[in-house]
This record gives structure tokens, C-alpha cells and sequence, in this order.
């Protein structure tokens, strides 16, 4: 471990990492009433930059785990009440989340409904006509396709949606910029935000972190660090020479977006964010559609290059098999982004490391950093002050000690 060495600037907290995720925690930290010095460390020359501005920016509290349900549920009214808060738009926009599904799965999800019922998650089930009226063009059936399609692309019969109503869009870059403005605007004294830093390595002395040391040798002195560096976190743990045992199960992989011309004519600028066969999934953006799916396949990495096959070769020929008209659809744009991925439970780590006093974590969020950003800050600013989690107690289960414990809070539904 890199052993702690006395000398250069000295703040009672450093947040690593200057996306949605550092910026709310800042935010609920100062608003909690954190009287402390804090400085905001980003690797690149402006903000929000990284998964943050590239990810899908959906929002939904639809999942399987109740503490997924409840965070975003949280966030989901703290994002719309965004624009009175820090008076700024963020695009957040409830047109919904729909889930489609075939035969084998529908009882699972027909017999979970009173569980996000309970929770207070705003779903319905809806038949195959209905799901035909929200979404133009496409079709439930497969009495369309020719045998030989069917066989190249193995989709069966839609026959029910899950839509939740409350979930949303919103532009994730928009509102971690404004997390940062309104808290050095309002707390002008307690903030230094770094650009152009990186972090190289967390120092560490008698079992407690004693600061950083950044890309450019600097060490920066720390009574304590928030770690919110999201798919970079484990490479900075491997880098400040943390035992594996000691270390957290987070790893970077990439994730791809395609923006593609919408089918035919049809107006989809409402739709909610729909999943169709094979992981699958689109949203409206301005007159073009968001399309992605998780590659399975892919390999842990810091690589983003996006690969057009996988689009024009892969999801096209699901859309143009479940879509009419999806042949259209044409790319405009594409990007490739990381997802923190949790590999153990596919979950978020929040909390302090059980080995390092005053060593904070809130990454790992495996897709769902943004649309748990407002309920990770709050929770967190929770722990830092010292009182323990209070608002979603359910968040208690994403401490870090629960992977060696092998406690997992297994999510299912991930996109």
C-alpha cells in the first residue's frame, strides 16, 4: 500500500471523480451541513464527461432488488423537482420505461407485481394491443416473418409489457453540472474543483487514508476520500497497491450506443424507453431514436471505440424483425462509454471500507449510477457525517463488507 508521506495541500476531504455521482454527493454534503474543506479532483478539462454524458440517461424504478426500487424512486422526485432546486432544465421528461416479454417470462413477472405494488413502484401490465398503440410500428406477433428469418433471428411472441409510468429520460451531464455550480455558487468558501487531475494513487498510514497522490506527483494531504470514480475506482485501488483481498470487485466494460434515424415516418417523441427482444432497448432523441444492448461478450477494459457491426449486424436485425420499417433506421451518430460493473451482485459499493478509517466509497453502480445519483449522495453524505444512513435504511445493504461476507444483493434486472 502507498504509505503515507506528510507534505503539499491539506483538505478534510477529497471527492475522486467530478461526474453525477461526486457531484451529488458534494451537493448533499454541503446542503447536511458539512462544515469541512472540500476538494473535487477530475481527470479530465471539464466535468461530467465521462459515462455520465455518454450513458442512456434513463431513469426507472423498475427492479428486482427493494433497495434499487427505493433509491430510484427517490431520485426519480428529486430529479423532478430539479429545475425549482437548482433552477436549471435537465430534459427530464416521464414518458415511462416498458419491459416486453415472451410466454416463459411473463408468470414471473405477473406474480412479482404485488412486490413493486408493496414498494409503491407506479407499474402496469399491459396486453399486446396496447403495447402495438404506444410504440409505432411495432409488432407483438412473429406471424409476419418467414421461417428462414426466424431462424437467423430467434424472436418469439410478445405477450404482455410491464410499464412503468414514473420513469423517465433526462440529461445526466446537464444535472451533475448542476450539482457542482449551485454548490460553489452557494459554498464558495468550502470548494476547490481540480480539473486536468488525476489521481494516481490513495495514500494510506496506520490503517486510515491519509490523502492522494495525483497523475503529476502531487501529494495532496485528506482527514478523508470519497472514492466517485466510477469504472476507474478498482484501477486507482490496484495503483495505491492494495491487497486483492482488500480491494473491491469492480471492473470496467464497455457499453455502446448507436443514435439511428427513426422507422419510417412514425412519431417517436414520446415513446417511453422501450426493451424488446434480446436486450434491446431505444428511446426518443430529438427526431432520432438512443438504441443499445449490453454485449455479453465483452471483455473488461478501458477500450470505448464503438463498433458499427455490432449495430448493423446484431441489434438492426432484431429491430427490423419486431419493428416495421426498422431497415430505415440509419446511424447518425455512436459512442462507446463504461459501465462500473459490480461483478459480484451487480450493484452499487456505499459506504466506508471496513479496513481504511475514513476511506468513503460510492461506485460500482453497474449501469444505474445516474438514476441512483441523487439517493448514492444523500446516503453517503449520510455516512460521512457520521449518523449512518437514515432517509432509504435499505441502502445499508450496499456496504462494501457484504462481498466478502458473500451477502450479495443480487439485481436481476439489469440492461
Amino acid at each position: 500500500m502507498v504509505e503515507w508521506k506528510k507534505g503539499g495541500r491539506m483538505k478534510d476531504l477529497i471527492i475522486i471523480g467530478g461526474g453525477i455521482i461526486g457531484g451529488s454527493s458534494l451537493y448533499y454534503l454541503l446542503e447536511k451541513g458539512y462544515k469541512g474543506k472540500i476538494l473535487v479532483l477530475e481527470k479530465n478539462d471539464a466535468l461530467a464527461q465521462e459515462s455520465t454524458s455518454l450513458c442512456a440517461g434513463g431513469i426507472r424504478n423498475i427492479w428486482s432488488t427493494t433497495v434499487n426500487m427505493e433509491m430510484t424512486s427517490y431520485s426519480i422526485e428529486h430529479f423532478k423537482d430539479f429545475k425549482n432546486i437548482f433552477g436549471v432544465s435537465i430534459g427530464f421528461e416521464q414518458n415511462g420505461y416498458l419491459f416486453t416479454y415472451y410466454e416463459d417470462e411473463w408468470e414471473d413477472i405477473v406474480n412479482f407485481k404485488p412486490r413493486w405494488d408493496e414498494v409503491g413502484v407506479n407499474v402496469e401490465l399491459i396486453p399486446p394491443e396496447e403495447i402495438e398503440a404506444l410504440i409505432p410500428g411495432i409488432r407483438a406477433g412473429v406471424n409476419h416473418l418467414d421461417p428462414d428469418i426466424l431462424e437467423m433471428v430467434p424472436i418469439s411472441p410478445i405477450v404482455g409489457g410491464l410499464y412503468g409510468k414514473d420513469c423517465a429520460i433526462l440529461n445526466s451531464t446537464s444535472a451533475a453540472e448542476a450539482y457542482f455550480k449551485y454548490s460553489r455558487d452557494k459554498y464558495p468558501d468550502q470548494i476547490e474543483i481540480s480539473l486536468n487531475t488525476e489521481v494516481h494513487k490513495i495514500m494510506i498510514g496506520g490503517g486510515e487514508v491519509k490523502g492522494v497522490v495525483t497523475k503529476k506527483g502531487e501529494s495532496i494531504e485528506a482527514g478523508a476520500v470519497l472514492l466517485a470514480s466510477g469504472a476507474w475506482s478498482k484501477k486507482i485501488f490496484d495503483d495505491s497497491d492494495i491487497p486483492e483481498n482488500l480491494s473491491i470487485p469492480v471492473e470496467p466494460i464497455k457499453r455502446m450506443l448507436f443514435v439511428v434515424s427513426p422507422p419510417k415516418s412514425a412519431n417517436y417523441s414520446h415513446i417511453p424507453l422501450t426493451i424488446i427482444d434480446n436486450g434491446i432497448y431505444f428511446r426518443p432523441e430529438a427526431e432520432n431514436l438512443i438504441v443499445g444492448r449490453a454485449d455479453e461478450n465483452q471483455i473488461p477494459g478501458f477500450d470505448t471505440e464503438p463498433d458499427r457491426s455490432y449495430y448493423e449486424e446484431l441489434i438492426n436485425l432484431y429491430m427490423q424483425a419486431r419493428i416495421e420499417g426498422a431497415e430505415y433506421s440509419r446511424i447518425q451518430n455512436m459512442w462507446g462509454g463504461l459501465y462500473a460493473v459490480n461483478t459480484q451482485d451487480n450493484n452499487a459499493l456505499i459506504g466506508e471500507h471496513p479496513d481504511f478509517k475514513n476511506l468513503y466509497l460510492s461506485t460500482g453502480f453497474s449501469g444505474h449510477g445516474v438514476m441512483e445519483a441523487p439517493a448514492a449522495g444523500l446516503s453517503i453524505a449520510e455516512i460521512i457525517e457520521g449518523g449512518g444512513v437514515k432517509t432509504i435504511p435499505e441502502v445499508k445493504k450496499l456496504r462494501i463488507e457484504r462481498i466478502r461476507e458473500r451477502e450479495f444483493v443480487k439485481e436481476t434486472i439489469v440492461i
